[in-house]
């Protein structure tokens, strides 16, 4: 990930895919409204961007008969709709050929997700156990005692990555029909529009979520709203349970908690910024942030602390 003025980043990905072992790949930027999204540059080595329980090294990724079939944002949607329709007709019940899953963590799936996916009981990708378990029971795995021949997963990340990592497990397990959304949600919202999608898409940088609008300008931002506020089986306060107002998370003001949370405005002020009643005791206890600013260094707010005294 790279961040800097779009000219600038459009270049560097020129001279990246001038290079033929680059050539094909999918180069994705979104607008920053407010500074840098990475404000620091930090080079570090590993020898994997995803991690797993158990390492991913064994797994043959660079082997495309291994991961699953990509499908092109257009794809996506059709098959979607086709799913919806579906459902639809059978009084919501899943189609049993056929099964949305979401390969993120819990809390993105809070700010948006394709309509029909269930909530991944995910709270760090490395423990994603998804279709491993060899219960034919199991309520926090939506491939348990399905079909592996005959079902149909359609798998979906931010990007992509974990899609291809976590499909080539899958099909060492023995799902055969495993299928994953080309460039992830944020290609599909930028070529498709919000179709299909309720809320925002989580981010790992200082914005924290974008509205579908961020990757395509036409798509109405009260309609997606309005679409996302009336689904009531998310975006709730992780507090006390009611509609939030803004589809973000925030940072607990304790810094030796620093939860990342949904919460609604009452309870931002009456915990003030902290995600319990707790949190509210602690000995470094940031300030209440207005909006969706982000939390400095534990020294900015040190030194102000003293100033005041």
């Amino acid at each position: 990930m790279r961040s800097g003025p779009a000219k600038d980043a459009l270049a560097y990905a020129k001279w990246v895919k001038e290079d033929h072992r680059f050539a094909g790949v999918l180069v994705q930027i979104s607008p920053v409204s407010n500074g840098h999204a990475f404000p620091r540059l930090r080079l570090r080595y590993k020898p994997s961007l995803v991690q797993l329980e158990g390492g991913i090294s064994h797994l043959p990724l660079l082997e495309p008969s291994i991961r699953a079939i990509p499908l092109t944002p257009s794809q996506w949607r059709n098959r979607l709709e086709a799913l919806n329709k579906v459902n639809d007709c059978s009084n919501g019940d899943l189609n049993g050929n056929c099964i949305l899953l979401d390969v993120r963590n819990g809390y993105e799936w809070d700010v948006g997700h394709f309509q029909g996916a269930p909530r991944p009981d995910v709270d760090c990708f490395r423990s994603t156990s998804f279709g491993l378990s060899d219960s034919m029971v199991s309520e926090s795995d939506p491939l348990a005692a399905i079909d592996k021949e005959k079902t149909d997963v359609l798998m979906y990340c931010t990007g992509g990555i974990r899609c291809d990592v976590y499909s080539a497990i899958l099909r060492g397990r023995g799902f055969k029909r495993l299928y994953t959304l080309m460039g992830g949600i944020s290609h599909y919202l930028k070529s498709e529009g919000s179709a299909g999608w309720v809320g925002n898409l989580f981010v790992f940088d200082a914005r924290l979520a974008l509205p579908p609008p961020v990757f395509k300008p036409e798509v109405k931002t009260e309609a997606c709203k309005t679409q996302a506020f009336l689904d009531n089986s998310f975006a709730k306060c992780y507090i006390c349970g009611s509609k939030v107002s803004e589809l973000r998370h925030r940072n607990c003001a304790n810094l030796d908690c620093n939860l990342l949370f949904l919460c609604c405005t009452a309870c931002v002020n009456q915990l003030r910024g902290c995600c319990c009643l707790k949190c509210t005791s602690a000995a470094r206890l940031r300030p209440v942030l207005p909006g969706h600013q982000r939390y400095q260094k534990w020294h900015h707010y040190r030194e102000v602390e003293l100033d005041r005294r």
